[in-house]
């Protein structure tokens, strides 16, 4: 997939050429030239929503909306039930195993902007025809997420002295304890729908996305300053999280280097507590783990202090233990009982 771009505008055109490149475009037809909802080609799960504020189709007028907060208001298509199995599959979808792009435009005669990704925050169960739901825009920021983003900040980070005794090369059985959690998907009804105190997001994941993006950067600046230190500066002017490129999409975090020149595929979990606290991790990043074992690494970053943005760090060379993990939604700790 091509480089995807937060807040750049994209035509219908130019969409297709990120996520369909060897397929032909035609203006006005099919998927690419007229569909508001469309599925990522190659994938069962991921999709594309092209969302444009007051719309009308067949009679009816879309009213889609976005807070102050990042969520999303969004209707599916006038004919759709909520027994329909793509909104089945919406209802259930999983931020953390599966994706979906939303482009946002305010009138027909623009270009999209990319917004970012998706996550299910709810859904109108009384409702269809269409089926009313409410969506996270993954690290949102509402200070830059208007349609027009102009400024980009840049952050210095200090880095806190790793101690070598906290590396790990491998993942010991009595240092892993995996936790699995879930929860049935039932939606509210009309009045509650629009009643934006009562949602909830899944596991704070906005608050968690942002931790989670400091530690990502908190990484790229340890990897660099371990190069240069290490006599290879010309490696590290050249990792960075992938975040950057990829919007998110990568299945790890960070690319770097070890001192011989060989890729480190970096994947980072953050919390503020101790190394025993529980982390999300997708099914995606456990595959991703068993295929490139030998290039993976989980980074463990904990006591994470975001006034001074220093941590402690464990790393983890290998593959995921797949013991006691489940096929859907996992959470995970290392260390401790």
């Amino acid at each position: 997939m091509k480089e995807l771009i937060r807040y750049e505008k994209y035509s219908r055109r130019d969409i297709h050429d990120v996520f369909s490149p060897d397929t032909n475009f035609t203006p006005q037809t099919g998927s690419w030239g007229l569909h508001g909802i469309i599925r990522v080609p190659g994938t069962l799960h991921d999709y594309i929503f092209l969302v444009t504020y007051g719309k009308k189709q067949s009679g009816h007028e879309f009213d889609e909306n976005i807070d102050e907060n990042g969520i999303l208001t969004w209707q599916s298509q006038p004919s759709q039930t909520l027994n329909e199995s793509r909104i089945i599959d919406f209802i259930n979808h999983n931020h953390l195993k599966n994706n979906i792009y939303l482009f946002l435009r305010t009138s027909d005669k623009e270009d999209y902007t990319y917004m970012g990704r998706l996550a299910y925050v709810d859904h109108d169960n009384q409702r269809e025809k269409p089926v009313y739901f409410k969506w996270q825009i993954l690290d949102w920021n509402e200070e830059n997420s208007s349609v027009l983003i102009k400024n980009k900040t840049e952050i210095t980070y200090s880095i806190k002295e790793f101690d070598a005794k906290e590396f790990a090369l491998e993942l010991k059985e009595d240092e892993t304890e995996y936790k699995y959690d879930s929860g049935e998907r039932k939606g509210k009804k009309t009045e509650e729908f629009y009643n934006n105190k009562n949602i909830n997001f899944e596991g704070e994941i906005k608050k968690n996305t942002e931790l989670g993006k400091k530690g990502e950067d908190i990484v790229v600046e340890y990897e660099k300053t371990r190069l240069i230190m290490e006599g290879r500066e010309d490696l590290a002017d050249k990792v960075f999280a992938t975040r950057e490129i990829a919007g998110n999409a990568e299945r790890f975090d960070v690319l770097s280097y070890d001192k011989d020149g060989n890729e480190k595929y970096i994947e980072v979990k953050t919390t503020k507590g101790g190394l025993n606290n529980i982390f999300h991790i997708s099914e995606n990043e456990v595959e991703f783990s068993e295929q490139y074992q030998d290039k993976y690494y989980l980074y463990r970053v904990y006591n994470f202090n975001i006034k001074t943005m220093s941590a402690d760090l464990k790393i983890i060379k290998g593959a995921i233990r797949r013991e006691k993990l489940q096929a859907t939604n996992y959470t995970c700790r290392i260390g401790g009982k």
